[in-house]
């Protein structure tokens, strides 16, 4: 190939490449990416946008979501385990009766998953005033009957 048409091929490509990302960008990207927010509803983020939260209450909600992160992650960790193993099982052709008890130590964690993040709300509550809880409903727009993300 002449070295024009090289030089032609690597712009066009280039070209190709900055466009797409321009429009990847323009939309916002896939909603979820950076966090929980798989509507779009990030409760951390209307938490820490409020306008009325004190420095101690900031500090406080700092602390509470790094606590929560680390949680979350090993829960998160233990449940992809869980998973391989049920996969890994299923791909061996186990019986039913361990791929049961597989399954039911994967819905057990699931659970404690549940029940993690409705602790971790009820404390991030907590910190705030009812006003700002409800500031905080509002700035995610509700929720309507559709799924419930964040709060």
């Amino acid at each position: 190939m002449k070295r024009s048409n090289k030089t032609l091929v690597a712009l066009l490509a280039g070209s190709l490449l900055l466009g797409g990302t321009g429009a990847a960008l323009a939309f916002g990207g896939h909603p979820g990416m950076g966090g929980c927010d798989r509507d779009g509803a990030n409760p951390m983020r209307a938490v820490m946008q409020l306008d009325d939260l004190t420095d101690a209450q900031r500090s406080q909600l700092d602390t509470l979501r790094k606590e929560q992160r680390d949680v979350m992650r090993k829960q998160m960790d233990t449940m992809r385990d869980a998973r391989r193993e049920l996969r890994d099982a299923m791909d061996a052709g186990a019986d039913t009766a361990t791929i049961r008890q597989l399954a039911d130590k994967q819905a057990a964690q699931m659970a404690d998953m549940i029940v993690a993040r409705a602790e971790a709300r009820q404390k991030f509550q907590a910190i705030l005033t009812p006003q700002q809880r409800e500031k905080v409903q509002q700035g995610m727009g509700g929720f309507g009957d559709g799924p419930r993300h964040g709060w």
